[in-house]
């Protein structure tokens, strides 16, 4: 996994290292590494590296990495679905199992950063006598976003110790973008920075493509990308997102298949096109599955001729492109497997 002369700068540098395991690791990292980028050399002072225990030789790994680390710190993000409707919720126990492993790795110098509305994450503390600090929405968390506002991107306050820090993230939507901010304000915190400068540096935070990004689009219009993937609840909350957005002048939900949830199918995604009701003006549809949400939209009132509904994104890509108008807000969204990052490139601006 690691290479040689990786393996030697541990034995010889003793870099600090941040670990970031959970199913928001990835928007984590990127978050992690905007707030820190300014002030450490990332790569060489700082490692920060996305964490798994497949096996034992990664077990091994791993090991020596924190071992040979002058400052290591793990970061457990949520290990469930986050709901769209409440900032509470709870993993499975074996979701978390490879991760309290890494818990045993740590020294008693090393840093224990949780998702404290991650009622499973949030325990994983009592295993362990680390030094360990919180993130989340819930009253409890050491560090707690408030005040969530919604315009070309996201604001909420940060709280922290008495303290309020406005958090600015441009063009950044969804709570897992703010659960990856907070986890980054813990991390700087941990490595001597003050909150302005967290602040500051999370301005320039642009989000993974298709990850609830905000890009310009064909005709003057803009596209919430939400394309790398969706469960029905991350398709949910991107949905009321797009109708909490007041600025646009019509909004467009175009949603593929939700794959994986079994024998929920149909009524998972009849649920999604009743929330299309309430927050978009126009529905476009691709696969086969997709095709409840046009049902469950067309039965909660929204006229047919709002609704377009294909099977394949060569089928409907050109009609999409049509009826885009200047000012719209358009949504994209759909399991991987959708593939609807093809979208859009279909609609995005060209530089």
């Amino acid at each position: 996994m690691f290479k040689l002369y990786q393996k030697f700068h541990f034995l010889f540098k003793k870099p600090k290292l941040i670990l970031v395991t959970g199913k928001g690791k990835k928007t984590t990292k990127e978050a992690i590494f905007q707030v820190l980028k300014t002030y450490f050399k990332v790569g060489k002072e700082v490692f920060i590296l996305e964490a798994e225990l497949k096996d034992e030789k990664e077990q091994k790994e791993w090991k020596f990495l924190v071992e040979n680390s002058s400052l290591p710190v793990l970061v457990v993000t949520h290990c469930t679905d986050i709901p769209f409707d409440k900032n509470f919720f709870a993993s499975e126990i074996e979701e978390t199992l490879e991760i309290r492993k890494l818990t045993r790795f740590l020294p008693h110098f090393g840093y224990l950063i949780l998702n404290f509305d991650d009622e499973t994450v949030r325990e994983i503390k009592e295993e362990t006598n680390l030094k360990e600090l919180t993130f989340g929405f819930q009253e409890g968390a050491d560090f707690r976003a408030t005040d969530l506002k919604l315009n070309m991107g996201t604001n909420f306050k940060l709280n922290y110790q008495g303290n309020l820090v406005p958090i600015w993230l441009e063009k950044v939507f969804g709570k897992e973008q703010v659960y990856a901010a907070l986890a980054s304000v813990v991390v700087g915190k941990i490595f001597g920075l003050n909150l302005v400068e967290i602040s500051q540096a999370l301005k320039n935070y642009t989000s993974l493509p298709g990850k609830m990004r905000l890009i310009e689009g064909i005709k003057n219009s803009w596209i919430l990308d939400d394309s790398e993937s969706a469960t029905v609840f991350s398709m949910i909350e991107a949905i009321e997102i797009l109708g909490k957005i007041s600025w646009a002048k019509r909004k467009i939900a175009v949603l593929g298949d939700v794959i994986g949830i079994g024998k929920y199918t149909i009524e998972a995604h009849e649920t999604i096109g009743e929330r299309v009701v309430k927050n978009a003006d126009i529905l476009f549809t691709f696969g086969q599955r997709a095709k409840f949400i046009a049902k469950g939209a067309f039965e909660k009132g929204m006229p047919q001729e709002k609704i377009f509904s294909f099977n394949t994104i060569e089928e409907g890509k050109l009609i999409l492109q049509e009826k885009i108008k200047q000012g719209d807000l358009i949504l994209v969204d759909g399991s991987k497997e959708m593939e609807m990052e093809k979208i859009v490139e279909e609609i995005r601006k060209a530089w």
